[in-house]
């Protein structure tokens, strides 16, 4: 394998497949990126068996021929080399990269390309496509849910459930949830449902470029699904296990209705959290909804905030505490400014909506007092 690159397409596929490499160390070869040149393309790949990431990058081939890597020693380098002419050649002899840059070279060991084992690519089973712009509005909005640490792989996970030519995706880790639909062209015409590692999710979002003219391709065999757009592909284990039924703790009913708008709001709990009160690792703040009017309380042992907004109401009074985390968790991720807030009770959910757009729901448990 022989090849010159640009020091910034280098970057481009080390920082694509990044997340993918492996941390463990347990199988060598994992903690290194895979080099294939072929035609006028350089490929990156790295997996570390949970997820897997590919990618391309042009490049001028002067040998094709395949290795691994040391991803650490590989991007630290290529990051402190100079922008110049940068010439990469592989010796199966030695199992060893040269880089000749200026006057000067470095060799970094490798190991042989066929002790890679690749990231597959799914050929058969359910396919759909998705506006790559609409899918990160829909993992943005939901993917925050999710609890990446509990112990219960469900709730590490969002639901995609695809519905003829409707996707919805659901986020929830049993205090919270989000729910958000779209519209896809479902290229195999069957309805199916399937649970994705949020980090998977976060992580082909990252990838997707905003200005990109292509659609996001998922494909999905039942036990893996991948990702593919912009020449990058991302190949994700599921996770195993029934998603809790959703719609059945979506109340149908309610007492009361608030409208308010949310930047208003945000920046309301946002002075309030200041002097929130932690109880068992929730942040308590209180709203007291009466006659038009939002007021919302917090005190602690370092001050206290005290607020009124104007609102319009329909329904009784109601005095309920609400963890701010949460409420401003979901205030950052949401592109609409006038907000449908609705309540059954001081323990009942509260259900949080755009307002005239039934695609997107937020529905957050109050504290007991």
């Amino acid at each position: 394998m022989k090849f010159t690159a640009t020091k910034e397409n280098l970057l481009t596929g080390i920082n694509t497949v990044q997340k993918a490499i492996s941390t463990k160390g347990a199988v060598p070869v994992l903690t290194g990126i895979y080099l294939k040149t072929e035609g006028k393309q350089l490929t990156f790949a790295a997996t570390d068996l949970e997820l897997g990431i590919i990618c391309q990058v042009p490049v001028q081939v002067l040998e094709e021929g395949h290795a691994v890597i040391p991803a650490h020693f590989f991007a630290e380098m290529v990051r402190r080399l100079p922008n110049t002419n940068l010439l990469f050649s592989y010796d199966d002899e030695t199992v060893s990269m040269k880089i000749e840059y200026d006057q000067a070279e470095t060799n970094i060991k490798c190991w042989r390309g066929d002790e890679f084992p690749g990231v597959a690519a799914l050929e058969e089973g359910h396919m759909i496509t998705v506006n790559p712009l609409v899918f990160k509005s829909l993992v943005k909005q939901t993917g925050f849910c999710a609890n990446m640490n509990d112990p219960r792989p469900i709730f590490t996970g969002a639901l995609l459930e695809i519905e003829q030519n409707d996707l919805t995706m659901v986020g929830t880790d049993s205090h919270r949830l989000a729910v958000k639909k779209c519209k896809i062209d479902n290229l195999t015409g069957e309805n199916f449902k399937i649970i994705v590692p949020v980090k998977s999710l976060n992580e082909i979002s990252r990838i997707m470029k905003d200005d990109t003219e292509d659609v996001l391709t998922i494909r999905c065999n039942g036990r893996q699904v991948s990702f593919e757009c912009n020449e990058v592909r991302l190949v994700s284990r599921l996770v195993d296990g029934a998603f809790p039924n959703y719609r059945q703790v979506i109340p149908d009913t309610y007492d009361i209705l608030m409208k308010v708008k949310k930047k208003q709001l945000q920046e309301s709990i946002e002075r309030a959290s200041l002097f929130v009160p932690e109880r068992d690792g929730s942040s308590v703040l209180r709203f007291n909804i009466s006659d038009s009017n939002l007021n919302i309380v917090s005190k602690s042992e370092y001050g206290m905030v005290n607020e009124n907004i104007n609102i319009y109401t329909e329904g009784n009074d109601l005095s309920i505490l609400f963890n701010a985390k949460y409420l401003l968790d979901a205030f950052k991720t949401m592109d609409f400014d006038d907000l449908d807030v609705k309540l059954g009770g001081p323990l009942s959910p509260a259900i949080f909506r755009p307002l005239n757009d039934e695609s997107y729901l937020y529905l957050l448990l109050p504290l007991r007092g």
